[in-house]
């Protein structure tokens, strides 16, 4: 060391040996002169400041006079240049007279030095004036004892010998060679061994003052002094970002001082906190939530599961973090899993989420949300763990939580095993409006789908492009006899689906092993050149299934990660492994022991046949293959689309027997335009087996598409239920006045709103709950039909004089809607009109519609409403329609002129019904009753290739008259009676009486249920004893309907109907299981052809063996 003054050798040997034993290195030496506070008198001895102390020496014998650490000095004062004042916590006070300027440099670069971390000004105190010294004593400070890791080492030294302790050797080693080696700058306490109390608090407070570490980990039990002393580093440190506190088995109340003492210290900026496994309940949950809304910087990754906290707790948790913008502009991860949310916990993660715009990750499994409270998520989630939750009530269901799904268009990866959910859910789940077809990564594990469940999972991941890992563990729970077309399903799926990467299948907690069942599928992946990962783990296959594995990795070079553990496997079956992977050069790279199927055959080995060094050496084989076939299996990395995905080298056995390349699986050359990206035409199955009936509609003519293109489309929810009411619901006893299910109603509106196109009558839907959809629809729209602006228009309209003025004034303002409006109105009045036809049925006159409708339709319950309804329905079609207003024959002659006019008019209707895929025909016929009246009959016949198309053709077969007088609520006063030689239809619904015919329109312009209550006719002629014949038929199955004249008009192609007199329609034989997927596909439209109603082999249900199929009793 530098001596600036002369020392006796007595002196100089007494202080280096001193400062030997005390393992200190003097940095400045220096006379000084003291005043002796007990004598009253100056003395001068010597001061040496070392690396961890400051010492005093008598300036004769050099005696030891006083020693202090550093870290015991709360403040330096200097007033002058020749003056310095040292304050120490034990009240002791050195003034001393020296060249002030040397000491206070050497005193502040030794506390940088070897304190880093220290705060300057809180800690310790420099207190010197005049201020203009500052500059020249700290700027020009040079810290050349600063050496890797930030000096730790010379902290922890310091403070061990401070506090007494002996260094750790292991952690000056690590400090000094391993720390500095890779820039590791986390300091995790499971890397220290065999640390005392001591020891740790050592190493604590050297964190304390230290600025290297960034991260704290601590993964182990932590007494409560522990978590105490560590509250005490979060007081200090101002460089640690991470806090990672888990499975410390101590009690909240040294976590919650922790905690507080982050809020406090306002130079300590983190950005990560774990402390999962902790018992914080409530109260620590809120103090957690208090100190989060401090933060300036904002949060990126809070992990608190299972923190033993409740639905309360995490509400004022949330509470904190939403009024924090910064951290909900920051938190890319959340992770509450285990913990319970209920009502309150919902409601406030639904809040958060609200605003919690960088979230990515939100895993909250077993948390056992409400589901109803699931209202709003974060559009900006990418990875969901939702797995667990259950509904809490039995009147909740996938229904409530479709809206939290719809609001996450950016998800890819979903975890939704064990919530119980069913297949019918799936597809109310994976619809398009949810975006959960948008996942690369979908776990339904342990859902109990069973083989039904499994069938219509493939079917609805079929067409999705987007999907990548699908798990499907511990979902074969029982084997039924749709148990291999389930296997079917998957092998389908993933043949033809390319997208799938990896498939999972284990048995999962529940062991349900498939064993042989599973051995198509294995065979299948001999071909398949898509599948790179692949989990049949616990199944207990056997070594049967052992061979086809070995095949598998001899031929399959695509398939590079197996996991089969718990197949019970031989010794025999690891060898055959082991040769298969030798010879294929690309065989797997990724293949886990299967060690409980080795500890199995250890165990069985009671004789010793089998030697542990054989098996181990089967075992180092397998491994050895591996990574010799490693270098052969790795790809050029393909960055064009920003990924670090491998591209897949195209490979000899994706060449067909004609040599092409195999075509990948995507949309058709015209593309279809989809809401979802992820839903793409796929090619047609292959005729080996009609698992996915093909998705090719019937052809289209160019300019019946050009038109459809132009053409404003109704919403399916009022398309259909409307089609559905007029064919079945006309006659309903108070159709729209009795009251539906509200759950079947709310189901029925959801799925619609889901994006999904329901078959109302293929799932026999009952007329209520059908009109009930259709009235909530029509009553939940933002603005009512006629808005208030248009009721003076109305008012004025009916204070016209004649009807004809107020038809036409009413006419003017159905204009003023928009097209939209226009076409769904018309057709909603049609509906209604007809109804109100048959009155004497359905107990449903113009007025008591008016009475259901008007509040609906202008937003209002002005009695003055009500007439003008009821006004608008008689008269549909002179307001809605008059071109198709009905033929009068007021104005004939005799029925040779109404004759010929019916005909002319026939005629021309024929032309324009030609052109239109719905249109109605009529054909002219002459009764022989009394009166010789013209009747007007309608045929209606399904076309092959259009969704209930229709064509128009003469036919023979008399029909329900057509009544040329009728007053305004379309009857007639004076009908005759049928001809003595006809046998009427019959309906399946109760008809109106013969004497009040319905006034009908040549053309209807409408869908096949416009025509309720007019027979149904596939042929172009027909013979009046085929009509009876089927009568008959009718009669006796229903007697009722004998005397109801009015036949059920029947989709061609669809299921037999049993006639049944009870106003209703019953599936006789089956109902529709699974008809082709263009049926629903969110997508194509429905078609009813001969073509798209192939129904699947694997997909529908089992048909009773006297079923009627063959097609509608006409």
């Amino acid at each position: 060391m530098t001596t600036p003054v002369s020392l006796s050798q007595v002196e100089k040997k007494t202080i280096e040996s001193i400062l030997t034993n005390k393992k200190e290195e003097g940095k400045l030496i220096t006379k000084v002169t003291i005043l002796n506070e007990k004598k009253k008198k100056l003395e001068i001895k010597t001061l040496i400041l070392s690396s961890n102390r400051i010492f005093l020496f008598t300036d004769s014998k050099g005696k030891l006079s006083a020693e202090h650490h550093y870290l015991e000095i709360t403040e330096v004062a200097s007033q002058s240049e020749n003056d310095v004042t040292i304050k120490f916590k034990n009240q002791n006070v050195m003034k001393m007279n020296l060249d002030a300027s040397e000491v206070l440099k050497t005193l502040y670069g030794t506390f940088m030095s070897t304190f880093p971390g220290i705060k300057i000004g809180k800690t310790i105190i420099f207190n010197i004036t005049p201020v203009s010294r500052i500059p020249s004593i700290f700027q020009a400070t040079a810290f050349k004892d600063i050496q890797g890791c930030g000096s730790f080492n010379l902290t922890y030294r310091s403070v061990c010998d401070h506090i007494g302790v002996q260094p750790l050797s292991s952690i000056l080693w690590d400090i000094e060679n391993l720390y500095p080696f890779n820039q590791v700058r986390e300091f995790n306490l499971a890397e220290i061994y065999q640390y005392s109390f001591t020891d740790l608090k050592a190493i604590l407070l050297s964190l304390s003052y230290n600025t290297y570490f960034q991260s704290f980990q601590s993964n182990g039990k932590l007494s409560n002094e522990d978590l105490n002393l560590l509250a005490e580093v979060f007081k200090e440190n101002t460089s640690l970002q991470q806090l990672t506190i888990t499975n410390s088995q101590a009690s909240k109340e040294p976590i919650i001082t922790l905690l507080q003492n982050v809020a406090e210290n306002k130079g300590l900026h983190l950005s990560h906190i774990n402390l999962n496994n902790n018992s914080l309940e409530n109260k620590g949950i809120l103090t957690l939530g208090s100190s989060i809304q401090t933060f300036s910087n904002g949060l990126t990754y809070l992990n608190i599961e299972n923190t033993s906290c409740s639905g309360k707790g995490l509400e004022a948790m949330f509470g904190c973090l939403a009024v924090n913008s910064v951290v909900c502009g920051s938190m890319t991860h959340l992770n509450i899993s285990n913990n319970k949310l209920e009502n309150y916990g919902t409601t406030g993660l639904c809040k958060f989420l609200s605003k919690a715009t960088a979230l990515q990750q939100l895993l909250m499994s077993n948390t056992s949300p409400v589901y109803s409270c699931l209202k709003t998520s974060s559009s900006s989630i990418q990875i969901l763990d939702f797995s667990g939750n259950k509904s809490t009530t039995t009147k909740e269901g996938v229904i409530d939580i479709l809206s939290f799904f719809k609001q996450m268009p950016q998800l890819q990866s979903v975890n939704l095993s064990r919530i119980q959910t069913t297949p019918d859910d799936l597809k109310l789940l994976f619809s398009p409006a949810t975006s959960l077809l948008k996942c690369s990564s979908v776990d339904l594990s342990e859902n109990d789908l069973g083989d039904n469940g499994i069938i219509k999972l493939c079917e609805i991941m079929y067409p999705n492009s987007n999907l990548h890992h699908l798990s499907i563990d511990g979902n074969f729970k029982t084997r039924t006899k749709l148990r291999a077309r389930a296997i079917e399903a998957l092998i389908n799926l993933i043949d033809d689906n390319t997208s799938i990467e990896s498939l999972s299948m284990a048995s999962g907690s529940g062991k349900y092993q498939l064993k042989n069942d599973l051995m198509p599928l294995l065979l299948s992946l001999l071909k398949n050149q898509s599948l790179v990962k692949l989990d049949i783990s616990g199944n207990g296959i056997g070594d049967s299934g052992a061979l086809a594995v070995s095949k598998i990795l001899w031929k399959n070079q695509t398939l590079k990660s197996l996991k089969c553990d718990g197949n019970d496997f031989s010794y025999t079956a690891l060898k055959m492994i082991k040769s298969s992977i030798r010879r294929n050069e690309k065989s797997l790279t990724i293949l886990p022991l299967p060690l409980s199927d080795i500890s199995t055959i250890l165990k069985n080995d009671n004789n010793g046949s089998l030697s542990h060094e054989k098996i181990i050496k089967t075992i180092q084989d397998i491994q050895t293959s591996i990574i010799t076939n490693y270098p052969n299996n790795i790809h050029p990395i393909d960055t064009s689309s920003g990924g670090l995905t491998p591209t897949k080298q195209p490979s000899s056995n994706s060449l067909g027997s004609g040599g092409s390349v195999k075509k990948p699986i995507g949309p058709p050359s015209t593309p279809t335009k989809s809401a979802n990206p992820g839903f793409q035409t796929l090619p047609k199955r292959p005729t080996r087996g009609p698992l996915y009936p093909g998705r090719a509609t019937a052809s289209v003519s160019t300019d019946k598409a050009q038109t459809n293109a132009t053409t404003i489309e109704l919403p399916p929810l009022v398309s259909r239920s409307i089609d559905l009411l007029m064919e079945q619901g006309i006659s309903s006893v108070g159709i729209f006045r009795t009251c539906a299910s509200a759950t079947a109603l709310k189901k029925i509106k959801t799925r619609f709103e889901a994006g999904e196109d329901i078959d109302l009558k293929a799932e026999n839907i009952d007329v209520d709950t059908v009109a009930g959809v259709l009235k909530s629809y029509f009553r939940e729209l933002p603005n009512p039909i006629f808005p208030e602006n248009l009721h003076e228009s109305f008012y004025q309209a009916m204070r016209q004089p004649s009807n004809e003025e107020k038809m036409q004034s009413l006419k003017e303002i159905i204009d003023q809607l928009s097209p939209l409006e226009c076409k769904m109105i018309k057709k909603l009045f049609h509906l209604l009109h007809l109804i109100s036809l048959e009155k004497d049925v359905n107990m449903m006159s113009p007025e008591n519609i008016a009475i259901c409708w008007a509040p609906t339709f202008f937003r209002s319950f002005a009695s003055e409403l009500l007439p003008i309804n009821s006004f608008m329905i008689v008269n549909y079609y002179d307001i809605f329609d008059p071109e198709n207003k009905p033929i009068s024959s007021d104005n004939s002659g005799d029925a040779e002129s109404d004759s010929t006019q019916s005909t002319s008019t026939t005629s021309n209707n024929l032309a324009s019904s030609l052109s239109s895929p719905i249109s109605p025909s009529t054909t002219p016929t002459k009764s022989t009753g009394s009166g010789d009246v013209l009747h007007t009959t309608v045929e209606v016949s399904r076309s092959p290739n259009h969704e209930r198309a229709h064509t128009v053709g003469p036919t023979t077969t008399t029909k329900r008259p057509l009544s040329n007088s009728l007053n305004n609520n379309g009857v007639s006063a004076n009908t005759p009676p049928l001809p003595n030689n006809v046998t009427p239809h019959h309906n399946t619904m109760p008809s109106r009486p013969s004497a009040s015919p319905i006034k009908r329109p040549p053309t209807m312009g409408g869908s096949l249920s416009n025509f309720a209550g007019i027979p149904l006719s596939s042929h172009s002629s027909g013979s009046q004893s085929n009509n009876n014949t089927t009568s008959n038929s009718s009669n006796s199955s229903s007697g009722k309907s004998s005397s109801n004249p009015s036949p059920t008009p029947t989709p061609p192609d669809s299921p037999s109907m049993s006639h049944i007199g009870d106003g209703k329609s019953t599936l006789r034989s089956k109902r529709f299981s699974r008809v082709s997927r263009v049926s629903y596909s969110p997508v194509l439209p429905r078609a009813w052809t001969n073509e798209s109603r192939t129904v699947s082999s694997l997909f529908q249900d089992d048909l009773d063996s006297n079923s009627d199929s063959s097609g509608p009793s006409l």
